[in-house]
């Protein structure tokens, strides 16, 4: 799988990448914007803030995964059960 991450999640990106899955930091800039989420078969936000790739408006099907208050393996768990 191949998952977008908010850039402050680094601890969700490391166990992401030790249980052999792609996963990409994400910095919100509008250029990430651009290139849009369709690329991505899952995003993890922190939640602080929910728009912070400026994406509120956008709908996408690409499922997006709010890690606030989880574990990156809970947060894993959550990406396998929404994408099967």
């Amino acid at each position: 799988m191949k998952i977008g991450i908010e850039k402050s999640l680094t601890n969700v990106k490391q166990y992401l990448e030790q249980n052999n899955q792609q996963a990409v930091l994400l910095d919100g800039s509008k250029e990430n914007a651009k290139r849009g989420l369709k690329k991505y078969d899952a995003i993890v936000a922190s939640g602080l803030d929910s728009n912070f790739l400026g994406m509120q408006d956008t709908l996408t099907k690409t499922p997006v995964i709010n890690a606030d208050g989880k574990t990156a393996e809970e947060v894993f768990n959550e990406i396998k059960s929404r994408l099967e």
